[in-house]
């Protein structure tokens, strides 16, 4: 069934045989002595013999099978003179099983990793590294996630809970874990597949902010990099800083008032994450500064960022435009780039088509609508002034706010400031903003 031979000039045997396909196999036994070599022999035989019975091994067998090395259990799988185990497939406890997983994650970003040695951290913690990956259930994983929404909270000092979405995002991850244990056939199923994971629009953590306070921070904001950043945000709605420090001059085309926006974010999608974004009046006096100040194409490459004072995401923009905050006397809201990018896409959708507002900004309709879009006090006074008759007339005029002494900006497309109120609270859902399409 199975010859041994010893290969001249080499120090170990290789013993060939046939396996129940007919086809030829060997495997190679370096530094084995012979009676060594005929023992492996004689298990190779009776697995064959077993497995072109249908039956189990005898108890010999399978107890040589538990001793041998991970090279030789390694050989006879992939002679497929045995069956996989998930000790074949993988770490089987839970430490070592993430970090094979962060390591084998070759496509994501340090940012993204990062994000995962978060969940990592709270899932070892909780469990101990030498979990059996089998020993956990779906009552031990619900346990957890009462764990992390009772004292997950570490950067917090003043609190320990854990707020509702960051839980859901915590879940979401260690769901994503072991759905790929479960895919390694390292387990039979997804202890944390029937928990919420779906981060909802936090209504709290929403704040449109007013034109007339962006104006106010700009006239205390000295530097002008900061103004094209925090103008960039508010009248762009370009993420920050991913999306901001992103841009070069070759970027801008102030003639054709276009921006070419590269978004690290959606870079793996079939576009690239490259977008188009029209340079909107409120916006161009910032960029044209700029342009002044670096002289594009003589002084510096055109390929040179728009933004020079921060060169990384990494950076911390948030400290240069809390201090302007506080020179303007003007209280911080709770997110403050993405507050802003989200009240630019709430005004925009009141004057565009949703397709267009949603592809200049970058989110699908989708997402736009549960974390982005805000009810306004703008829409809901149109709304109540006479008959809509059925539908919200396409001949209603924006807000007519303004600054103090100032007239309304022309902006690309409509007529206005571009500027809606927030609204107060006019029930659970409150009022999506009014398009030109239904």
């Amino acid at each position: 069934m199975a010859s041994l031979r010893k290969e001249s000039g080499r120090n170990g045997f290789r013993i060939s045989f046939y396996g129940l396909d007919k086809r030829k196999r060997s495997i190679w036994l370096g530094g084995y002595s012979k009676r060594q070599a005929e023992t492996v022999k004689s298990h190779i035989e009776h697995l064959l013999t077993a497995k072109g019975a249908g039956v189990a091994v005898d108890v010999h067998t399978a107890k040589w099978l538990g001793s041998i090395g991970r090279e030789l259990r390694d050989k006879l799988l992939k002679a497929e003179l045995i069956e996989p185990t998930a000790d074949d497939c993988g770490p089987v406890t839970l430490g070592p099983f993430l970090e094979n997983y962060v390591v084998d994650r070759k496509d994501v970003k340090d940012s993204t990793l990062a994000t995962y040695r978060k969940t990592i951290t709270a899932l070892v913690d909780y469990f101990g590294a030498d979990r059996r990956l089998d020993s956990i259930t779906a009552g031990d994983a619900e346990l957890w996630r009462i764990e992390q929404a009772a004292n997950g909270n570490q950067r917090d000092r003043k609190r320990k809970d854990m707020a509702d979405n960051s839980v859901r995002r915590r879940t979401g991850l260690a769901r994503q874990f072991f759905r790929h244990a479960v895919k390694r056939k390292l387990i039979a199923e997804n202890p944390f597949a029937g928990l919420a994971a779906a981060v909802r629009g936090n209504v709290k953590r929403q704040h449109f902010v007013p034109v007339e306070t962006v104006y106010s921070v700009l006239a205390h904001t000295t530097c002008p990099q900061l103004r094209a950043v925090i103008a960039l945000g508010r009248f762009g709605g370009l993420r920050t800083p991913s999306e901001t420090l992103a841009l070069t001059w070759q970027d801008v085309d102030l003639t054709a008032r276009r921006l070419t926006i590269h978004a690290p974010k959606t870079e793996h999608f079939e576009d690239g994450g490259i977008r188009f974004c029209p340079i909107f009046d409120e916006l161009l006096p910032y960029l044209l500064e700029l342009q002044d100040i670096a002289n594009p194409g003589i002084d510096c490459p055109m390929s040179s960022p728009v933004i020079t004072r921060w060169s990384s995401a990494d950076q911390n923009l948030r400290t240069p435009f809390l201090k302007a905050l506080r020179r303007a006397g003007i209280k911080a809201w709770p997110k403050l780039y993405h507050n802003m990018r989200a009240t630019r896409q709430t005004e925009l959708l009141a004057q565009f088509p949703a397709k267009d507002v949603c592809d200049w900004l970058g989110n699908s309709q989708a997402v736009a609508m549960k974390h982005y879009a805000m009810p306004t006090d703008d829409s809901f006074q149109r709304a109540i002034c006479g008959s809509t008759c059925g539908s919200i007339s396409a001949s209603q005029k924006p807000s007519e706010a303004t600054m103090p002494n100032e007239k309304p900006t022309k902006t690309i497309g409509f007529e206005g400031s571009g500027e809606l109120v927030i609204a107060s609270p006019v029930g659970p859902a409150g009022l999506e903003p009014a398009t030109n399409e239904l």
